[in-house]
């Protein structure tokens, strides 16, 4: 196995060791976890939220509010049994008790952070598809027969694999982004004819090789300051970006 030196300064590395202990990793398995989320190579099952531990004040809170909703829920007891109802008062003996290996209940819907860093190569992915399917669409029938026979298949935007936890979770951001207004032109990408998104197949890794060729063309048209003509990707620029694709069909 390789091995990679990496030199930083006293303070980071102070505060990477407390981050990995956090999650209850060596530093050089963060490392490793990182550089498989750089490579579209992170197959993370999704991280349990639960702490395990609240303080006295906090379950209190929690408390209150699952008596809240037992109240309010109790008038619903004929007609859904009453599990909802029951439900807030279990976790109040819960909460009351600090039986800790019970606090799932309450946490399980809470999914972890994603990070700016996340967020943003979502953002990238569907404003790059938006940019290059609008491209493509202003081109010539000989200008896109020109770009070879798997440029529709290639150049259009396939969702992310289910399958795959870490591209499900950046998945489920691509969707809030559509519902938020945001992106329109991929909106069809997230509906039941293309199966909410879901590729059936890794992509993250492709997508960040096209982003590695996309970005930089993308940051010196805007720079360039032209019309709305000038941000469209010509057909040698688009070839460039195909390129990205070493196996079209896989």
């Amino acid at each position: 196995m390789a091995q990679l030196n990496i030199r930083i300064d006293d303070e980071s590395r102070d505060l990477f060791d407390s981050l990995a202990r956090a999650r209850g990793l060596t530093t050089s398995d963060m490392l490793r976890e990182l550089i498989g989320q750089a490579l579209g190579r992170d197959e993370r099952p999704r991280d349990d939220t639960t702490p395990t531990s609240l303080s006295a004040v906090e379950r209190r809170r929690l408390s209150l509010q699952h008596e809240i909703l037992a109240i309010l829920t109790a008038d619903a007891e004929e007609e859904d049994g009453g599990w909802e109802s029951r439900y807030h008062r279990q976790m109040i003996d819960v909460l009351h008790s600090g039986y800790t290996a019970e606090y799932y209940r309450t946490f399980q819907m809470v999914q972890t952070e994603m990070t700016d860093r996340e967020c943003d190569l979502v953002h990238h992915i569907l404003e790059m598809f938006t940019r290059i399917e609008w491209s493509v669409d202003e081109l010539s029938e000989e200008e896109r027969a020109s770009l070879g026979e798997h440029w529709e298949f290639a150049l259009k935007f396939r969702g992310f694999d289910f399958n795959n936890s870490y591209e499900g979770r950046l998945a489920s951001y691509a969707r809030h982004l559509i519902e938020d207004d945001k992106y329109e032109a991929m909106a069809d990408r997230f509906d039941n004819m293309h199966e909410r998104g879901n590729s059936h197949a890794p992509m993250l890794a492709t997508y960040q090789r096209m982003l590695s060729v996309w970005k930089p063309m993308w940051e010196k048209k805007i720079k360039a300051l032209g019309g709305p003509s000038s941000y469209r990707f010509t057909v040698e620029e688009l070839q460039q970006i195909l390129e990205a694709w070493p196996h079209p069909r896989d």
